[in-house]
C-alpha cells in the first residue's frame, strides 16, 4: 500500500529553518533580550534568600487598605461625576431652535386660551336665550292654565 500524502490548507505558517537538522517540534520562542523591569508592578514586600521580610506588612492589612482607598476613589470619582452632570443640567442654552420652540407654544396657548374664552361666551349666550324662552312658554303655560282653570268653573257654575 502507498500512502498518499495529502496537502491540508492552514493558517498557521511554520518558517523554512536555514539548518535542516533542527527539529520543529523542539524550537522554542526567542527570549526578549530588553529588560522590561520598568513595566513591572514594583513588589509589596521584598523578601531575602532566606526567606525573611525586610518590610513587615501583615496580610490582613493590605487587602482592607486596598478595598478602602478603592472605595475612597469611587466615591471621589462619582463626586466628579454628579458635580458635572448638575453643571450640565444647570446651565441654560438659549439657542435659536429652543426660542423659536418657545414662541411657537406661547402662540398656541394664547390661541388655546382664546378658544376656550370663545366657547364659554357662546355656551353663556346660549344658556341666556333658552332662559329666556323658558320663561316666555311658562308664561304662556300659566296664563292658558288660568283661563282653562276659568272656563271649567263658568261651566261647572260655580
Amino acid at each position: 500500500m502507498v500512502e498518499e500524502q495529502i496537502t491540508i490548507a492552514s493558517a498557521v505558517v511554520l518558517p523554512e529553518s536555514e539548518d535542516p537538522n533542527i527539529d520543529r517540534a523542539s524550537v522554542k520562542r526567542r527570549q526578549s533580550s530588553i529588560s522590561d523591569s520598568g513595566n513591572k508592578r514594583p513588589r509589596l514586600s521584598t523578601e531575602d534568600s532566606e526567606g525573611k521580610n525586610e518590610k513587615s506588612a501583615s496580610p490582613a492589612d493590605l487587602p482592607t487598605d486596598r478595598r478602602k482607598s478603592g472605595q475612597l476613589e469611587e466615591r471621589k470619582r462619582g463626586q466628579r461625576l454628579f458635580g458635572a452632570l448638575l453643571g450640565t443640567l444647570s446651565q441654560s442654552s438659549s439657542s435659536a431652535a429652543q426660542r423659536r420652540r418657545a414662541d411657537i407654544e406661547k402662540k398656541q396657548q394664547a390661541k388655546l386660551k382664546l378658544q376656550a374664552e370663545e366657547y364659554d361666551l357662546k355656551k353663556k349666550k346660549e344658556l341666556e336665550e333658552l332662559t329666556t324662552i323658558r320663561k316666555q312658554e311658562q308664561k304662556k303655560f300659566d296664563e292658558q292654565s288660568v283661563s282653562v282653570i276659568c272656563m271649567n268653573r263658568l261651566r261647572l257654575g260655580r
